[in-house]
């Protein structure tokens, strides 16, 4: 798996290194609650355990996941394309609270998604956004995303009650 470079970011396969950064920007309870299912508190053995994981899965072609990097600065966030309950491709991403606003989920997304059409010739990717973060909902329409109208309840540690995941899809044109 290669580097995938954009106009202002690189995206490029984790390694064992990232594991501080990583913590450092997940752990906060902003990105969490918008995540499936992570575990809380978000530790230093959470993310080397996650990274551990990775070469199995993509050796098994289940999982591709970029860390999100401004050169010169580091990483910021994290973005994906993994099967889950299907054969299709589910895109999943976050960014450091510090970059939200910036445009650079949009940028990395484009460019994962032009990468899995190329690389893995993938003609349609899903993704899943929580009812409650619009903001997530109006980046994927952005992309092309539409909604498929299935929703299904997602339970994350720091909400009191599970929360409706609404699902997407995306069709190479």
């Amino acid at each position: 798996m290669s580097n995938i470079k954009t106009p202002r970011l690189v995206l490029r396969p984790f390694t064992m290194k990232d594991a501080p950064r990583l913590c450092e920007l997940i752990a906060e309870p902003e990105i969490i609650s918008m995540m499936e299912q992570p575990p809380w508190p978000y530790t230093l053995a959470d993310a080397e355990l996650w990274l551990r994981g990775l070469p199995s899965r993509k050796e098994r072609k289940q999982a591709y996941c970029f860390a999100i990097e401004i050169p010169r600065t580091g990483i910021i966030g994290g973005i994906s394309l993994q099967k889950k309950n299907s054969d299709l491709f589910d895109l999943g991403f976050w960014v450091g609270k510090d970059y939200w606003g910036k445009g650079y989920a949009n940028e990395a997304a484009q460019a994962i998604m032009a990468w899995g059409v190329n690389e893995l010739a993938l003609t349609k990717i899903t993704v899943g956004y929580f009812q409650d973060n619009p903001a997530s909902g109006k980046l994927l329409q952005k992309l092309g995303f539409v909604a498929t109208g299935k929703a299904c309840p997602i339970n994350n540690p720091l909400r009191d009650k599970p929360v409706a995941c609404l699902g997407m899809i995306w069709t190479a044109q």
